[in-house]
């Protein structure tokens, strides 16, 4: 089934999807990772093409799980 190419919407609309829980974070990483490879393969970029490709960049850590971190402090 052919995709087409997101938007900045498009991104936005995932993003809100994830933080209302309809959408996980790993089902984000999927779908923004394919769309870095499929930028990343293309010779020329325009420059909202650009901006979506460095979005996506950043928001391909949204998976990772963050460990608490834990202040110990002398009282």
């Amino acid at each position: 089934m052919f995709e087409s190419q997101p938007t900045k919407k498009d991104l936005v609309n995932k993003l809100e999807n994830v933080l209302k829980g309809k959408m996980a974070r790993e089902q984000f990483n999927q779908w923004s990772y394919k769309w870095v490879q499929n930028l990343e393969s293309r010779n020329v970029l325009s420059s909202d093409k650009d901006q979506l490709y460095e979005y996506l960049i950043f928001l391909l850590c949204i998976d990772l799980e963050i460990e608490p971190i834990y202040i110990f402090m002398k009282i």
